[in-house]
């Protein structure tokens, strides 16, 4: 009877250490660079950005674009994402919560629909705003193995 105690002891911990290493381990990492530059200054950039506002291309919009680049600023948002676990984080969906002066995301790429276990990938969002300072937050949604997932990120 001992002797079953302690195979059925140890049979429970080793679940309960696999179930708090897929808890811990299903959770994508993730760190941000952003690079911001004044619209006037790249005059070229802010006819793409106009071209993509006006023709819908654009994933998030908050205000209009203004006729003048002016007092604009184009971010260039760059997410690397590490996935330690041992199962893909799968359909990412990323948004941005837009801080006042924000006008639009008008690009979004990267190789990031999914993360495979044990992998890395990268995101990369354009933003153009008013306050290139003021404190905002980019929220990443993701499933593990069907359970949602989510995490913040301030910019």
């Amino acid at each position: 009877m001992k002797k079953l105690n302690i195979a059925l002891g140890a049979i429970l911990f080793l679940m309960l250490a696999f179930a708090a290493y897929f808890w811990l381990g299903g959770t994508l990492r993730a760190e941000v660079s952003t690079i911001a530059a004044s619209a006037a200054d790249h005059p070229d950039a802010y006819a793409a950005v106009g071209s993509a506002l006006a023709s819908g291309a654009a994933p998030q919009v908050f205000a209009e674009l203004p006729a003048s680049p002016d007092g604009l600023t184009l971010m260039d948002v760059t997410v690397a994402l590490g996935n330690p676990g041992l199962f893909a984080a799968e359909w990412l969906d990323i948004s941005l919560t837009g801080a006042p002066g924000d006008i639009a995301v008008y690009s979004l790429s990267g190789e990031a629909s999914d993360v495979p276990a044990r992998a890395a990938a990268q995101v990369n969002l354009k933003l153009v705003t008013t306050q290139p300072d003021a404190p905002r937050a980019l929220t990443i949604d993701y499933y593990v193995l069907g359970m949602p997932r989510s995490i913040s990120l301030a910019l």
